[in-house]
């Protein structure tokens, strides 16, 4: 999901993970928190998922996230308040989703890198360092409802399958060690034919998953009852943080490197396109946020966490 997360070229079927677990339907509800009034108003042009070429169906998504998330060295929080507040307002988003009847669980990562992904199978990452860098609920709602519309949207499996299909020829996986197989197999691939990466990079495959994605997340949102509008702000506020470390020259160039090589669209095109879906629904105003006694919990707990490392 972030703007300028950079991946190697033997990590690039990588694009949607980080590791460690709670299961969402094991949480405990936090008595001060209850979720905005959701909206009925009909949205006729959300996008829905297409079938598309797709070799990790059923148990096999599952297997996929488990092979992969097996590579990442991450672990998750021990803040357990955290990690159920995250669950909380994450299974409300997912309800008012395109899958609402999945079973997801929402992680929380160690990672004080803002970032938050999925490596399908109903898991969704979110790092410490992303909700350091959040300042509303809505501006969560918009980030967790952003991967599960790639984890509903199957866009993990489907890269996967698509990268599979033109560097190592799988065309069928049918056990939990066939896949495991065929993604060390894939990534040596990798590891032996570099050029790859910039090959899917320029084809814009994962830029129009990304894309895809948003427009789902503003729906989701929207419907869940919170200011759709949320996730351009995280979207811009994460950009001026890229270009206040790196300079404005640099961060310029990396924006144009993303138009042509990147895995994620640039942050203006995100943003416009996300303008654009605001025509087609009647918008709550501009700044408007929905406040709650638990993200105010949530963020100063976060806090301490960021100060005592």
């Amino acid at each position: 999901m972030p703007a300028y997360t950079k991946f190697t070229p033997t990590m690039v079927l990588l694009l949607f993970v980080t590791f460690a677990c709670v299961n969402a339907q094991e949480v405990s509800p936090q008595p001060s928190w209850t979720p905005p009034p959701s909206r009925q108003a009909k949205a006729p042009f959300a996008p829905k998922p297409l079938a598309g070429n797709n070799i990790f169906r059923g148990e096999g998504e599952v297997w996929l996230a488990d092979a992969v998330e097996r590579l990442s060295p991450s672990r998750g929080i021990d803040e357990k308040a955290v990690v159920e507040y995250v669950a909380l307002v994450g299974n409300n988003v997912a309800a008012h989703s395109v899958a609402p009847k999945k079973q997801y669980q929402f992680i929380v990562t160690t990672e004080w890198q803002p970032d938050a992904m999925t490596a399908g199978g109903g898991r969704i990452y979110i790092s410490q360092g992303m909700l350091l860098k959040l300042e509303s609920e809505d501006e969560l709602a918009g980030v967790l409802a952003h991967e599960i519309a790639h984890d509903a949207f199957a866009h993990a499996a489907k890269t996967v399958t698509r990268q599979m299909f033109w560097l190592t020829g799988t065309r069928k996986v049918s056990t939990r060690a066939a896949v495991e197989a065929a993604v060390n197999k894939l990534l040596n691939e990798y590891e032996k034919k570099p050029l790859a990466t910039i090959t899917e990079n320029v084809l814009g495959f994962s830029r129009f998953d990304e894309l895809e994605a948003d427009r789902a997340a503003f729906y989701n949102t929207y419907k869940a009852g919170y200011n759709p509008h949320a996730l351009t702000i995280v979207l811009k506020r994460l950009a001026r943080d890229e270009e206040n470390d790196v300079g404005t020259s640099e961060y310029r160039t990396y924006q144009l490197m993303m138009l042509l090589f990147g895995t994620h669209p640039p942050t203006a095109q995100r943003s416009l396109a996300l303008s654009w879906e605001a025509n087609f629904v009647k918008m709550p105003p501009q700044n408007s946020q929905f406040a709650n006694p638990a993200f105010t919990d949530m963020k100063s707990r976060i806090k301490a966490l960021w100060e005592h490392d």
